[in-house]
């Protein structure tokens, strides 16, 4: 023991360095003009949240010096450096340091002055408690659904951004598995969330919802080693039920210095093939292999549970709404049919007469030639839009025949036969699945598609046929619209492939007065 030297012991004292809490957009560029420097994030109880910062607020001066391209860098780049510097001011001695914005709002004619303080009082960001944030007025969330509480929460605790253009409220989990995002927004008189899930393949997938659980818009990225791989439409619905699942089942306050925590480390994603998997592990019910006209039935249809009453009445509520509420709602119609080689876009407000609604906007995305136009009107195009000609159900599919393939957190997916009117597209080689939002009680999606490849008139082979449409519910008070539509097939004669399809698109609703409703005068 003579080598060892034995020193006194040393105590420590650690104290946690409070965040600015604000979190900067750079962009540098040429020409200068585009050179910016605004507010990203600004975190509840922190010192940019008590000096009343905003989110897209642009800054112009940082204590007294304008913004100039060494500071677009400097902050860009090593945005941790002025922390740092007013952390090393508190640990010299002194008992507060500030910082000195000015900013201005994207529509201010007029900037204004704010002052970060460090140490701000408390409450605190990361303070071993939570506190809900100083000043923030309770959220009201008027549409009805399962996400509803959550999108209460997150407007409630979130951290305060900007993104996708306007503002809202979110908040991050990262995992082992990778990292979650939701963000909330009440800025265009409805309430969106938006999910979003980066997975340990670095697989992204985003999502565009609303209190009801409806899947409006989903978009899914594929790492960068795979590029070429292509995420399906069945895939992103999967990852879409698991986000769904993870924010109310696996989510909760933990520590308690958190209001959203992941309960467990780990975080499953349901794949496409485990999906089909679930309807095959239901016991095969009583019955007939055929359906009430006689024809055949596919075996993982008639393993699947007829629907109860509730369930039924669900379906028959959703099936009412096709339709219904359609002439009160102006949008634009992007279309390309079969016999047409131009995808043109028209704009149909029910509001105008007759005559007047429909609007040829543009013809493959350039506005139209007078020649096209005319031919437009000539042949009669500015009538009701594609969607219009969207089948009955009933020529379609049995409705006396309703099976649940799946129960979904805001959703119930069904399954019917499809009707087998023509010998050469037997019944069981098709399967229809319609997916209805338990909220709105509206068609979220349906599909009518062939199950496999089959052969048709002994050297054709049909490798795909069928139809697809998708619903949003632009007004919780009415029904769901069509946004949606595509129809179509594909034929495989010896070695050549031909196919043919029909592809309709609505985006841009505004809601409208009908025009048979308008004050008419009296005589």
């Amino acid at each position: 023991m003579e080598d060892v030297t034995i020193l006194p012991a040393l105590t420590v004292k650690g104290d946690r360095m409070e965040d600015l809490g604000v979190r900067f957009n750079v962009q540098v560029g040429i020409p200068t003009s585009i050179n910016q420097l605004s507010v990203a994030e600004v975190f509840p109880n922190t010192a940019a949240a008590k000096a009343g910062l905003r989110p897209g607020e642009r800054v112009e001066k940082i204590d007294g010096k304008s913004v100039g391209l060494r500071t677009l860098v400097s902050i860009g780049f090593k945005p941790q450096k002025l922390q740092e510097r007013m952390w090393a001011d508190l640990a010299r001695g002194k008992k507060s340091v500030s910082l000195t914005l000015e900013v201005r709002a994207p529509e201010a004619k007029e900037s204004r002055t704010v002052t970060l303080t460090l140490p701000s009082p408390p409450p605190r960001w990361g303070s071993e408690h939570w506190s809900p944030p100083e000043g923030r007025t309770p959220a009201l969330v008027r549409e009805p659904g399962p996400l509803a509480a959550l999108a209460r929460e997150v407007l409630d605790n979130g951290i305060w951004s900007g993104r996708y253009d306007r503002a809202g409220y979110e908040w991050r989990i990262v995992q082992p598995t990778g990292g979650h995002r939701i963000w909330v927004s009440q800025q265009r008189g409805k309430t969106e969330i938006r999910l979003e899930h980066r997975s340990d393949e670095s697989v992204f997938c985003g999502f565009t919802t609303s209190p009801a659980g409806a899947m409006e818009s989903a978009s899914g990225r594929p790492p960068k080693k795979h590029k070429d791989r292509v995420i399906s439409a069945e895939e992103l619905r999967a990852r879409f039920e698991a986000e769904i699942d993870f924010w109310l089942h696996h989510v909760g306050r933990v520590t308690g210095r958190w209001p959203f925590e992941a309960l467990s480390g780990e975080t499953a994603v349901i794949t496409s093939t485990e999906r089909r998997s679930f309807g095959s592990s239901i016991a095969k019910p009583a019955g007939s292999e055929a359906g009430k006209s006689g024809a055949p039935l596919a075996e993982s249809f008639l393993k699947l549970p007829v629907a109860t009453a509730e369930q039924k009445r669900l379906f028959s509520d959703a099936l009412g709404k096709i339709g219904r509420d359609a002439d009160c709602w102006a949008f634009s119609e992007t279309a390309r049919t079969l016999d047409d080689d131009h995808a043109t876009t028209v704009r149909f407000d029910p509001s105008q007469p007759p005559e007047a609604r429909s609007t040829l906007l543009k013809v493959d995305g350039k506005a139209p030639k007078a020649a096209y136009l005319k031919k437009w009107r000539d042949e009669g195009r500015g009538a009701l839009p594609g969607l219009g000609d969207l089948p009955p159900l009933s020529s379609v599919v049995d409705l006396d025949d309703v099976r649940v393939y799946a129960e979904e957190t805001a959703a119930v997916v069904f399954e019917l036969p499809v009707k087998a009117s023509n010998p050469d597209f037997p019944a069981d080689k098709f399967q229809a699945r319609f997916r209805v939002n338990k909220t709105h009680r509206g068609f979220e999606d349906f599909s009518v598609k062939l199950r496999d490849p089959m052969r048709m008139a002994g050297i054709a082979k049909v490798t795909e046929a069928g139809l697809e449409a998708r619903f949003q519910t632009p007004d919780p008070a009415l029904a769901p619209q069509p946004v949606f539509l595509k129809m179509g097939g594909g034929v495989r004669v010896l070695l050549v492939k031909l196919s043919r399809a029909f592809e309709v698109t609505r985006t841009d609703f505004s809601r409208v007065i009908p025009y048979e409703e308008h004050g008419q005068p009296t005589l």
